[in-house]
């Protein structure tokens, strides 16, 4: 038997900036594959100038889990950021690959001692997003990207606790009139309360601010400073509570600090990446069988074809490359891998049944479902 194989896919290979193969085929790319560098005219709006290799970014996204406040190791809340990051499926799942994130959350770090007395863990110093000179396009830091790749929520470092504003979008301007129509989160109707002219942090599930529907509540701790940080100390009244805003806020300031709650509750924690930089890298490698080897005696074949992100694969078999509507097995899982010591690759041996093991002539493909 002649054996033949082929691959189809249905999305864009995931996958993190690569060397160049040729001058010829290098073009830019974000790292993890989620930022547009077409977008914005494929303009950088911290620089006014086309993207260029080199240039720095963030991305930063609020998390779909939820945590409680009562930890004093703020270390616990970076480490449920890059977790929650690592869980997602934004950015088309590149996320899942990255590493580094950080919680912006402020924390008290020694439960001994009362809020306002005990040390305090700023996001803005572990982030590393200190110099703040001004809320302008080329202000110190760098611009801050929602995770669709394409949304500047921040021009710079000073812009990220700016409320998190759009900053291509000025407060000023009408997003919402009071008593207009808009979706809940439900998809419902549901009629603004309120003129809302302040443009949220993000829009990450599709959902806009309606004026009443406010989005995820998320732990701060405060607003560019400790208003209640999290952790277990007292506040002066004996509580012990911590601060919180909302993703989708109707005003500024509830951003970031709109009420407190006892730390036992659990709520969203907004994530900022590290640092990540634009490359130069070669298109991503064909989706394709690399390897097939049949085995006359078993009337199997073992396929090898590249590890993707998706759930699982259908290979497909035609004896004439236009009729596909025959598939040997159509729930293959990264489970099934035969050399989960390559994590690149993912080999699989199936078995020829229906008379196609008697076939001269076969064709394979593999699908991504």
């Amino acid at each position: 038997m002649k054996l033949f194989a082929t691959a189809n896919k249905t999305g864009s290979l995931a996958a993190l900036v690569i060397a160049s193969l040729s001058p010829a085929s290098a073009q830019l790319a974000g790292q993890y594959g989620i930022l547009d560098v077409t977008a914005n005219g494929g303009i950088n709006p911290n620089t006014g100038l086309a993207w260029a290799e080199g240039d720095q970014y963030r991305l930063a996204f609020h998390t779909d889990g939820t945590i409680d406040a009562t930890s004093d190791d703020p270390a616990v809340y970076d480490d449920f950021a890059t977790a929650q990051a690592n869980l997602s499926t934004l950015g088309n799942g590149a996320i899942q690959t990255s590493t580094g994130w950080i919680a912006m959350v402020y924390v008290n770090t020694d439960d001994a001692m009362n809020q306002g007395v005990s040390p305090v863990s700023s996001p803005v110093v572990r982030s590393g997003t200190q110099e703040q000179t001004s809320t302008d396009i080329g202000g110190a830091g760098v611009p801050v990207y929602a995770m669709d790749g394409t949304s500047c929520i921040a021009r710079n470092n000073a812009d990220i606790y700016n409320n998190w504003s759009n900053p291509f979008d000025g407060d000023t301007t009408l997003r919402l009139a009071s008593g207009s129509t808009n979706k809940d989160s439900d998809g419902n109707d549901v009629v603004a309360s309120q003129n809302v002219n302040f443009s949220p942090f993000l829009d990450q599930f599709g959902l806009g601010d309606s004026a009443t529907v406010h989005g995820k509540n998320v732990w701060t701790g405060g607003f560019r400073s400790a208003v209640n940080p999290l952790g277990n100390s007292p506040d002066p009244d004996g509580q012990v509570r911590a601060s919180w805003g909302s993703s989708n806020a109707n005003n500024g300031g509830r951003t970031w600090n709109r009420f407190q709650s006892v730390t036992t509750a659990t709520q969203s924690v907004y994530a900022l990446s590290g640092l990540l930089t634009v490359g130069t890298g070669s298109p991503a490698p064909p989706f394709a069988i690399t390897d097939i080897v049949y085995s006359p005696e078993s009337n199997e074949v073992t396929l090898t074809w590249p590890k993707t992100r998706a759930t699982s694969y259908i290979v497909k078999v035609s004896t004439d490359m236009i009729d596909w509507e025959m598939d040997i097995d159509d729930d293959v899982t990264e489970a099934e891998d035969e050399n989960p010591a390559d994590d690149t690759q993912i080999t699989v041996t199936l078995l020829l049944t229906g008379g196609n093991q008697d076939l001269s002539k076969l064709f394979f493909r593999v699908e991504e479902q």
